[in-house]
């Protein structure tokens, strides 16, 4: 069934068994922009973006790297307002996206962790200017970098986006071509291995209904009981809507709500070493 039949069956009050949650939304106006660019929206604005959509559970991010539009200070201040005795901290998680490093290492670490009071870190590839310039390449660095995270780093949740930059790098031309069948399947087979063995979630980003080879890995993640997120990755207000068709093709697929990431999950985690 196609995902335009899918979303008109769902729409037509077909009941979602997913709790609608979203927590990889970016609270942007905590980092540094250029004369003349728009602000971001604010912790607040977010969590109210994210209700409007029918959100039940909501959590804030901003990224956490070596740009320089996202100095540490810019994060220090996102959390003083979610920790400020004014906001509604109801339902509402805080954390990062912080980018992997070839080592697995993350660029928020735990002593950033504790000093920002998170709840949880969403760990992600992003290429930068020493990006490789092949897909063989960019499938491999980012490989690298997510089963070492898996391997080696306690301070990662969820991995956020696995391959799914590749239509934005391939538009963008960084690299020539991309659909995820271009990622060898035993990476994809071995990721979900060891998110299940690391109760690591794996982060459901986008809705590519037309590429089999993506539809396959989750049914991998399905079939593997392995943690899920579903995230917006939404840096606007207007953005947060696209997570109601992501939880209605994460239902589709057969995802079950026990398998769907919480922050209280991170208290459970007597598998990792």
């Amino acid at each position: 069934m196609a995902f335009a039949q899918w979303h008109e069956v769902f729409s037509q009050g077909k009941s979602i068994m997913l709790v609608q949650s979203d927590y990889h939304i970016h609270a942007s106006f905590y980092r540094i922009r250029q004369e003349g660019e728009e602000l971001g929206p604010t912790v607040a604005e977010q969590q109210r973006s994210a209700r409007a959509q029918g959100s039940r559970y909501v959590g804030i991010v901003e990224h956490c790297n070596k740009d320089p539009r996202h100095p540490f200070h810019c994060l220090e201040e996102l959390s003083a307002e979610y920790h400020s005795a004014s906001f509604d901290r109801t339902d509402t998680w805080l954390g990062v996206e912080a980018d992997l490093q070839d080592d697995g290492s993350d660029d928020c670490g735990a002593e950033g962790r504790a000093k920002l009071r998170l709840h949880y870190v969403i760990g992600s590839v992003h290429l930068d200017e020493n990006h490789p310039a092949t897909v063989e390449g960019y499938v491999d660095m980012e490989f690298r970098r997510i089963r070492n995270a898996l391997l080696h780093n306690l301070n990662i949740d969820i991995i956020g986006h696995p391959f799914g930059s590749g239509n934005f790098y391939a538009r963008t031309g960084v690299i020539p071509q991309w659909h995820f069948g271009l990622v060898p399947r035993e990476y994809l087979q071995e990721i979900v291995h060891l998110a299940v063995e690391r109760r690591v979630a794996l982060e459901m980003n986008r809705c590519l209904t037309e590429d089999p080879a993506y539809i396959r890995f989750w049914e991998d993640i399905r079939d593997a009981g392995a943690l899920f997120e579903i995230g917006s990755d939404a840096h606007k207000t207007g953005a947060t809507f696209v997570i109601q068709t992501r939880t209605e093709f994460a239902q589709h697929l057969g995802l079950q709500e026990d398998r769907h990431w919480k922050p209280s999950m991170r208290d459970n985690r007597g598998g990792r070493p």
